[in-house]
């Protein structure tokens, strides 16, 4: 083989490998990249990939742009049909991708083509749900037709008698293929839909009546799923209303008022052999009695003739209350705190604070840690038959002594006593003693004197800490040390 042979073999084998590159895209091939004059409605399509598991298209009147259709899968078609058509005497923007089984997903370069411009005005179109003089269709049915080529938009007039139009009378529904009436149509009798396709040449002219024949309205008021919102909707109203009432005992009936938002209202009470008596149809209600009842709220919903109250209940129970009796506070001292444990009767359901009839309550009815000053007690009916009040006195502590005491005559700290506290309920002590660091008795203070000198047996004593010991009348003790200073 020649050298000119040999350069001529891997020319070939260049161009041969580029080519096979260039093929692994797809490309337009109806129409062609450049076109003109397509008509709107065309079948756009495009070179088959190997070994292709799905197509993505996106169509745009400028390059790279989806605001026609973006990112539209068509499994494994090489075309696509827009459901309404392209915009005429517009460039077409086409972009391509694919993806392959194990390979990253490829995005073909934009290709494009101009569409023809609209000359006439669109043809006639027809139903394809409900068919023509089709029978027993549901009232609220939703309305189905087809594309009329180069049209841009529908015109939908229904009626009771053909031509009547007492329904809708040339309602424009845009550029859309369905239309679903937002109260249904009317029921049990014959139905007579015209369409009418337009574009911005003008209207389609003469087109066809065609009609059906519908039933009763179903009305579901729920729970059911909507498939158009993805949410379950309940057409009867929200309700919020308690189990459990309570009728306290100082009351001879209970009123009660609804506070949900509904078109109407009943309120029913039972008798011994389970049979429902209603014994009110307005927001508020008077229960007699403690027993069961039942409470509905209902709005009305209307589908075109039809109209139903789609309604939500609730069983509650009125229950005997009362307002607490406080029998006793438990009031101890542990390592780490002060516990309180309030006890209680009544014939209620209680919750408790401690110092705010406001709260915050809680259902324990124990409080720890708790300081040792006096406090209020608070306990609140939960069925609202009032709030009991109670005190307790707060625990001798060695923070009511002082810390030191300077005896040096200037008639300021000179003495050392016990500090009689601003409260509702001071504590009262018997018996209060001062001690040395070795535990010898130093002396013997009255509470109601202005307290100890400094002294014993009338000599002063040196700066030091000193120790005491204080009883209250209700027998706490309380012991601490505190500085004499010089």
């Amino acid at each position: 083989m020649s050298r000119m042979q040999r350069g001529l073999l891997f020319v070939l084998f260049f161009v041969t490998a580029l080519l096979g590159h260039a093929q692994t895209c797809s490309t337009l091939t109806q129409p062609r990249d450049g076109a003109v004059n397509i008509p709107v409605d065309t079948r756009v399509a495009w070179s088959e990939i190997t070994d292709n598991i799905g197509f993505v298209v996106s169509f745009g009147t400028t390059p790279g742009d989806g605001d026609i259709i973006r990112n539209r899968s068509s499994g494994l078609n090489n075309f696509y049909v827009p459901q309404t058509g392209l915009p005429a005497d517009t460039q077409i923007y086409v972009t391509i991708s694919y993806y392959k089984a194990g390979q990253d997903f490829t995005t073909c370069e934009t290709e494009t083509f101009r569409t023809a411009p609209i000359t006439s005005p669109p043809g006639c179109t027809r139903l394809t749900e409900p068919l023509n003089a089709a029978v027993n269709i549901a009232a609220e049915t939703k309305l189905e037709w087809e594309y009329a080529p180069t049209a841009t938009g529908y015109l939908i007039s229904v009626g009771t008698a053909p031509n009547l139009n007492d329904v809708f009378d040339n309602l424009d529904v845009g550029n859309v293929l369905s239309f679903e009436p937002p109260e249904g149509l009317p029921a049990d009798q014959s139905v007579y839909v015209t369409l009418t396709p337009y574009n911005d040449v003008g209207r389609a002219s003469s087109c066809s009546v065609e009609s059906f024949s519908t039933t009763s309205v179903v009305i579901d008021c729920g729970p059911f799923f909507d498939y158009r919102t993805g949410e379950t909707l309940n057409l009867g109203p929200e309700i919020d209303f308690p189990e459990f009432i309570g009728l306290c005992k100082d009351q001879v009936t209970l009123s009660v008022e609804s506070e949900d938002k509904a078109d109407g209202y009943r309120w029913y009470s039972f008798t011994s052999d389970g049979a429902e008596t209603l014994i009110s149809s307005n927001r508020s209600v008077e229960l007699p009695s403690v027993g069961t009842y039942r409470y509905e709220a209902y709005n009305y919903i209307t589908r075109s003739t039809s109209t139903v109250e789609c309604a939500k209940s609730k069983v509650f129970t009125v229950i005997p209350s009362e307002s607490a009796i406080i029998t006793s506070v438990e009031d101890t001292q542990a390592p780490l705190g002060r516990t309180l444990v309030i006890n209680i009767t009544g014939d209620g359901v209680y919750e408790f604070a401690l110092d705010n009839s406001e709260g915050p309550y809680q259902f324990a009815n124990s409080f720890e840690n708790v300081s040792s000053d006096f406090h209020f007690i608070y306990v609140r009916d939960q069925n609202g038959c009032g709030i009991t009040e109670s005190s307790v006195q707060r625990k001798l502590s060695s923070n009511d002594f002082p810390k030191f005491f300077t005896p040096n005559g200037d008639d300021v700290n000179d003495y050392w006593q016990y500090i009689v506290p601003e409260i509702k309920q001071e504590i009262v002590l018997t018996t209060l003693h001062i001690f040395d660091r070795f535990g010898n008795l130093l002396a013997d203070i009255d509470p109601d004197s202005q307290g100890w000198d400094g002294t014993f047996i009338g000599r002063k004593l040196p700066s030091s800490d000193y120790w005491f010991r204080a009883i209250a009348v209700n027998g706490e003790e309380v012991k601490g040390h505190f500085t004499l200073k010089r």
